[in-house]
């Protein structure tokens, strides 16, 4: 019987101090990152976020050597859950984070976070995409969607 893995990449524990902000806004809020994945990361807030809420995530120790180059920007992601938590005496909300990426499904470039879209079907395209997507029929345009999901079948 074959093991199917829970999770689409492997954690890495990584403990960080991060700050977000609900995208869009200004306003942005102290938290503890535990682990970051490929895909996401979990950390802990003192506050309450609801699925699918957009955040825009910093670190703000970053540092290119230990970080890489391409979170210098910080990290646009979606809060797939959120649950209260307890340590002690102390409660607080534990958050899974996808992030959304900023590379174009169908063309490949790699635009701005604030030129991504993403689809009903979780596909992100940049402006110019969706623009040329949305002209096609509806039958094509599934075809496309399908293509670039890997559903060739």
């Amino acid at each position: 019987m074959a093991i199917i893995p829970n999770r689409a990449f492997p954690r890495d524990h990584y403990e960080a101090r991060i700050t977000y902000a609900v995208y869009g806004t200004e306003k942005f809020i102290d938290a503890k990152m535990y682990n970051t994945s490929e895909g996401g990361m979990y950390f802990e807030s003192d506050h309450n976020l609801p699925p699918g809420s957009e955040l825009f995530i910093k670190l703000p120790d970053y540092s290119c050597d230990i970080h890489g180059s391409d979170i210098r920007d910080g990290y646009r992601g979606e809060v797939m859950w959120c649950r209260k938590i307890f340590k002690g005496d102390i409660s607080c909300y534990a958050v899974g984070i996808r992030f959304i990426v900023n590379v174009c499904d169908k063309c490949g470039q790699k635009v701005s976070y604030s030129e991504i879209r993403r689809t009903d079907n979780f596909l992100f395209l940049c402006s110019a995409c969706v623009k040329d997507v949305g002209r096609l029929s509806a039958e094509n345009k599934k075809r496309i969607e399908n293509y670039l999901m890997g559903n060739v079948i």
